[in-house]
């Protein structure tokens, strides 16, 4: 790259004029990275909380966030941003996954693990009846998706069945002990 592209490529970034870009190169041995870093210290770019790194695959340079964006005025905005991204990507796994009911190896239902949490807020007592009283209806609960379709969690609703399976297993004992 050539002394005028990069104090033309510094200057683009740092948001300071080609003079100022060229001068801070100039001191620097034309090391952009280390031109960028003096420009910053010195409070000359435009753009607070951003850092330049070298990339090491292409030769060229790279903007990065500050990590420390929490100073300045527009520390609640980017908080809520990151919140929102958070909130959206909740959604979205809850939308992508499936809440599955099966009974004897036919599945019964399926819907999105959003509505099964709404459900689960707005009646928990409900919900906590008709899915344990599910289960000792030989229904098995598992997830279906990406995100929550894994092995570790289905195994625990596989166990939890298992369980129930028992339990009226040995009520149903129970009773042909006393009747017989």
């Amino acid at each position: 790259m050539e002394r005028y592209e990069m104090a033309e490529l510094l200057s683009q970034k740092a948001g300071v004029s080609l003079e100022e870009a060229r001068q801070a190169l100039e001191e620097n041995n034309w090391d952009l990275l280390d031109a960028m870093i003096a420009l910053e210290r010195a409070h000359k770019t435009a753009q607070a909380g951003v850092n330049m790194r070298s990339d090491a695959e292409t030769g060229g340079v790279r903007r990065v966030k500050n990590i420390s964006s929490h100073q300045g005025p527009h520390f609640f905005s980017n908080g809520f941003a990151t919140l929102w991204e958070y909130i959206k990507k909740f959604f979205r796994i809850c939308m992508d996954n499936n809440f599955v009911v099966t009974r004897h190896g036919k599945q019964v239902l399926a819907v999105p693990v959003l509505v099964m949490l709404v459900l689960l807020f707005a009646s928990l007592g409900l919900m906590l009846v008709v899915l344990i009283a599910g289960l000792f209806c030989s229904c098995r609960y598992q997830f279906e998706g990406r995100q929550l379709g894994r092995e570790g969690i289905n195994d625990a609703m596989g166990r939890m069945s298992d369980l129930a399976e028992d339990i009226k297993g040995s009520f149903q004992n129970d009773g042909q002990d006393r009747n017989g």
